[in-house]
């Protein structure tokens, strides 16, 4: 019984070990045919097509980083032209602003108008002050008041009136004569082109001394021009050229068909 025993235990050990011997030999054989297609798989590739395919990659790459960088310096480009563009708009816009827009003396706001035009007020107001400058004169403030009233005159007239005044202001000092202007009648002229002609008929009372001599009419031509806004100036027009003659001679000129030149 012992010995039945014996050789079963010995049978069955022989079994295992068989088994055991047959399943690592058949994943081993498995392996061994997994390898060998492997490598026959490989031995049928062509890889002299990888370099090409390599250099074809790489220049789609570079390509498209070139196509980028063309984009974005068109972009910055154009925004630079737009912001150009802007700038210079807006700085169109505020020179023409300040074309439209005129300051008068006393006014504390703007007063809006049209190109190459002002309110016929603003002329009338411009003109009486012209007048009133050049008429009430004394002894004491006419050199003032000329060199006020030339200061609003243009370049050529303010020579001519330089050379002329001193004259007239020696005698007023010397004989001690004052004026004092009204203004009878106003006309003024415009050409559409921020030209314009004043002609103011006068009333003008002469004293020497405090005393009154007596009076004569006169007519006082002025011609203007707008100038462009300018803190420093009263006025945004400057007189252009000044005609002052008796009122009679000034209609004998306009009778001969002449015109009046002189202060």
């Amino acid at each position: 019984m012992k010995d039945r025993i014996v050789n079963f235990a010995k049978t069955q050990a022989a079994r295992a070990v068989a088994a055991k011997r047959q399943l690592i030999g058949s994943l081993e054989k498995g392996f061994q045919r997994a390898r060998i297609a492997k490598v026959n798989a490989a031995g049928d590739l062509d890889l002299s097509a990888i370099p090409n395919y390599v250099a074809y990659k790489a220049a789609l790459v570079r390509e498209k980083l070139l196509l980028q960088y063309v984009c974005i310096g068109l972009a910055a480009l154009l925004a630079a032209v737009y912001l150009t563009s802007r700038l210079e708009v807006s700085g169109l816009v505020e020179s023409l602003r300040t074309k439209e827009f005129i300051l008068a003396p006393g006014v504390s706001d703007f007063i809006p108008v049209a190109p190459r035009s002002v309110p016929d007020s603003y002329v009338q107001h411009a003109v009486s002050d012209f007048v009133s400058t050049l008429g009430n004169t004394t002894p004491t403030n006419i050199e003032e008041r000329f060199a006020q009233l030339a200061s609003l005159m243009s370049p050529a007239l303010q020579v001519q009136f330089a050379a002329e005044s001193p004259e007239w202001i020696a005698k007023a000092r010397s004989e001690n004569v004052s004026e004092l202007t009204s203004v009878l009648d106003k006309r003024i002229e415009s050409d559409e082109k921020g030209r314009y002609m004043a002609t103011v008929s006068t009333r003008t009372e002469t004293f020497i001394g405090g005393e009154a001599i007596g009076y004569r009419n006169e007519v006082i031509e002025l011609g203007l021009r707008l100038v462009p806004p300018d803190a420093g100036r009263r006025w945004y027009l400057e007189i252009t050229s000044l005609a002052r003659t008796s009122a009679d001679a000034y209609s004998a000129a306009k009778n001969l068909g002449g015109s009046t030149n002189g202060k």
